[in-house]
Protein backbone atom coordinates (compact mmCIF):
# COMPACT_ATOMS: atom_id res chain seq x y z
CA UNK A 1 0.00 0.00 0.00
CA UNK A 2 1.36 3.41 -0.99
CA UNK A 3 0.98 6.05 1.68
CA UNK A 4 0.51 9.65 0.62
CA UNK A 5 2.43 12.22 2.59
CA UNK A 6 0.51 14.92 4.40
CA UNK A 7 0.44 18.23 2.52
CA UNK A 8 0.13 21.51 4.39
CA UNK A 9 -2.48 24.05 3.28
CA UNK A 10 -0.11 25.95 1.01
CA UNK A 11 0.96 22.72 -0.68
CA UNK A 12 -2.68 21.73 -1.17
CA UNK A 13 -3.39 25.09 -2.79
CA UNK A 14 -0.38 24.70 -5.08
CA UNK A 15 -1.65 21.28 -6.17
CA UNK A 16 -5.05 22.75 -7.00
CA UNK A 17 -3.41 25.56 -8.98
CA UNK A 18 -1.12 23.11 -10.78
CA UNK A 19 -4.23 21.19 -11.86
CA UNK A 20 -5.66 24.40 -13.33
CA UNK A 21 -8.05 25.53 -10.60
CA UNK A 22 -8.23 29.30 -10.29
CA UNK A 23 -7.57 30.52 -6.76
CA UNK A 24 -8.82 34.11 -6.55
CA UNK A 25 -8.19 34.54 -2.84
CA UNK A 26 -5.48 32.41 -1.23
CA UNK A 27 -6.43 33.34 2.34
CA UNK A 28 -10.11 32.47 1.74
CA UNK A 29 -9.10 29.15 0.16
CA UNK A 30 -6.73 28.37 3.01
CA UNK A 31 -9.50 29.02 5.57
CA UNK A 32 -11.98 26.81 3.71
CA UNK A 33 -9.48 23.95 3.37
CA UNK A 34 -8.62 24.23 7.06
CA UNK A 35 -12.28 24.06 8.03
CA UNK A 36 -13.69 21.62 5.47
CA UNK A 37 -10.84 19.27 4.49
CA UNK A 38 -9.15 19.02 1.09
CA UNK A 39 -10.43 15.51 0.40
CA UNK A 40 -14.11 16.28 1.04
CA UNK A 41 -13.99 19.24 -1.30
CA UNK A 42 -11.99 17.34 -3.91
CA UNK A 43 -14.75 14.73 -3.98
CA UNK A 44 -16.81 17.21 -6.02
CA UNK A 45 -14.14 17.97 -8.59
CA UNK A 46 -15.30 15.44 -11.19
CA UNK A 47 -17.87 17.78 -12.74
CA UNK A 48 -15.14 20.33 -13.32
CA UNK A 49 -12.47 18.03 -14.76
CA UNK A 50 -11.56 17.97 -18.45
CA UNK A 51 -12.03 14.18 -18.54
CA UNK A 52 -11.70 11.11 -16.37
CA UNK A 53 -8.17 10.54 -17.69
CA UNK A 54 -7.05 14.18 -17.70
CA UNK A 55 -7.06 15.12 -14.02
CA UNK A 56 -6.93 18.87 -14.69
CA UNK A 57 -9.76 21.37 -14.32
CA UNK A 58 -11.70 22.83 -17.21
CA UNK A 59 -10.42 26.27 -18.18
CA UNK A 60 -11.89 28.99 -15.99
CA UNK A 61 -12.95 26.76 -13.06
CA UNK A 62 -12.59 28.55 -9.74
CA UNK A 63 -12.23 27.31 -6.18
CA UNK A 64 -15.40 29.24 -5.34
CA UNK A 65 -17.38 27.18 -7.91
CA UNK A 66 -16.03 23.93 -6.50
CA UNK A 67 -16.80 25.00 -2.95
CA UNK A 68 -20.31 26.17 -3.91
CA UNK A 69 -21.10 22.71 -5.28
CA UNK A 70 -19.74 21.17 -2.10
CA UNK A 71 -22.02 23.40 0.01
CA UNK A 72 -25.04 22.73 -2.21
CA UNK A 73 -24.58 18.97 -2.00
CA UNK A 74 -24.17 19.16 1.76
CA UNK A 75 -27.67 20.60 2.28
Amino acid sequence: MIQKQFKNLDEQIEILKYKGLIINNVEYTRNILLRENYFFISGYRHLFMKSSTDKTYKKGTTFEELYSLFLFART
